[in-house]
This record gives structure tokens, C-alpha cells and sequence, in this order.
């Protein structure tokens, strides 16, 4: 009898192990919390620094991606410290920093948190306008495939002229990548705009409701985006988002949104 209940086990051991269909299958499906916020280098609107704060206000979010705008790193304004690394040590993410420029003995740019495994980072130069930029690129991975994030904040002037530039410039670098991608930041344009009507016609579609995010504490204008684009190896599907009531921190609101990914069939092209 004991020999015939062992035959039985090993027999069961065997089909799974040699049939893949018993098995546990991979998650095809994930839900992504996502935020986008100009922290307005780790002050309020009347200059207190505020760094910490902003922190806990993020992790409360458990977001698991986080875009920010409005950066510094070891600037004499801001009490010289790697605000990158302070945030992602309240978070517990893996923080990397995009340098516009230098600025007060440090670097002034923008930062993007991760929760989610991270494969590659790179910052691509941006057309000048009234200042340098950069958007961040980093590629975490999400269901076992590679995603892209990409934080951006454009000129802010009123002519758009620089601007839109900066967006053809970035949405030419997009294009020649398959990846699936998060686009999110400060365009410091509002919707029908013509750049973002450059990002609607590039088969990018938004994720939060329209709703204006700029100034904290009585906002008027809606300047700050996400955006997604399904790509090699995962569709995504906006799920919602809004501005959120946030007035104190920053002189913009966060903005906070839902992505379906959901794993597809691969493309070699």
C-alpha cells in the first residue's frame, strides 16, 4: 500500500512538472496607482520648506509611481540636501533624479519614484526654451515585461512656441520605441492646445479627468497630464483620475490616476 500511494505521488509530481497547464500560471493582469505633482522644490507658496511633508503626503498615496517636478539637488535654497533621496527614503521607492541644470551649488530638475522594479533610467535633452529641460525616461518592469515612464516638465511661458517644440522634440524619441508607455508631469499646457493635441495625435490618451490643477489654492488652469499608450508586450487602459484637494504643500495640486495593464501578445516590430 505504501509503495502504491508513493508510485501515486511521484505520478502527480511528474504531470506537473511536465505539463505546463497544471501550473500556476503568470498574473496577466495589474492594476497601477500613478501621481504626478510640481513640489515647488520642497516649499509652499510662501517659501517654508517642506520637503518631509510632501514626503508623507506621498506615501500616504501609495502610488506606485510617482512623477515630480520642480527638484533640487544640494541647492543652497533648499538647505542644501538630495531631495531625491530624502523622498525616496520616506517612501521606501527607488528614487532617480533628471538634471535640468546647475543651480545655487547643486542641480535643479525633476525626479521620478518607483515602486515597481526598475530595469533602466536615462534623461533625454529637450529642446532649450526659457530654461534647459529634460524628460526622465525609466523602464520598470510590470508583469514580467518592460514598461516606460517618462516625466516631463515643459517651458512655462505663455508663448508656446518653445514649448511645443520640446514636445515634438520628445514625441519624435517616443516614436521610434515599441515600449508601453506612462507619460506624466507638468506640460504647462491645458487641454486643445496644440501640444497636447501633439500627444492625442500620437496615440496617447489621458488618464485623470480634466480639471485644473494650477494654483493650489484656487486653481484655474489644467497643466498638469497623465497620459498612457499601449506598446510591445502590454495594453494599457486609463481607469480614471482627478486632481486631488491638496492646497497647502505646493502652489500646484497632485494629480492621481488608475492604469489596467494587461499583458498581450509580443511584437517584433
Amino acid at each position: 500500500m505504501k509503495e502504491k500511494g508513493l508510485e501515486r505521488v511521484v505520478a502527480l509530481l511528474l504531470v506537473f512538472v511536465l505539463c505546463p497547464s497544471v501550473q500556476a500560471s503568470e498574473p496577466t493582469k495589474a492594476e497601477l496607482k500613478v501621481l504626478t505633482w510640481n513640489i515647488l522644490h520642497g516649499a509652499d507658496a510662501e517659501g517654508g520648506l517642506n520637503l518631509e511633508a510632501k514626503g508623507e503626503y506621498i506615501h500616504g498615496q501609495a502610488a506606485d509611481l510617482v512623477f515630480l517636478q520642480e527638484l533640487d539637488e544640494n541647492c543652497e535654497r533648499s538647505g542644501r540636501v538630495d531631495q531625491m533621496e530624502v523622498l525616496g527614503g520616506i517612501t521606501g521607492t527607488d528614487a532617480a533624479f533628471g538634471s535640468f541644470m546647475p543651480y545655487q551649488g547643486g542641480r535643479y530638475g525633476l525626479g521620478t519614484l518607483s515602486a515597481l522594479p526598475v530595469l533602466a533610467t536615462r534623461s533625454f535633452s529637450l529642446p532649450e526654451g526659457d530654461e534647459p529641460r529634460v524628460a526622465l525616461l525609466r523602464e520598470v518592469e510590470v508583469l514580467g515585461r518592460p514598461l516606460l515612464t517618462v516625466n516631463l516638465h515643459f517651458n512655462w511661458t505663455e508663448d508656446d512656441t518653445s514649448r511645443f517644440a520640446q514636445a515634438r522634440a520628445l514625441l519624435a524619441e517616443l516614436e521610434s520605441l515599441a515600449l508601453p508607455m506612462i507619460v506624466a508631469g507638468d506640460f504647462n499646457d491645458v487641454p486643445g492646445s496644440r501640444t497636447i493635441e501633439a500627444f492625442l495625435e500620437a496615440g496617447f490618451v489621458p488618464v485623470e479627468k480634466p480639471g485644473p490643477s494650477w494654483n493650489a489654492l484656487e486653481p484655474s488652469v489644467d497643466i498638469d497630464h497623465i497620459f498612457v499608450r499601449s506598446g510591445q508586450g502590454l495594453d494599457l487602459e486609463p481607469l480614471g483620475g482627478e486632481v486631488l484637494d491638496e492646497r497647502t504643500l505646493s502652489d500646484h495640486r497632485p494629480v492621481r490616476g488608475r492604469i489596467r495593464v494587461m499583458a498581450s501578445e509580443r511584437r517584433d516590430d
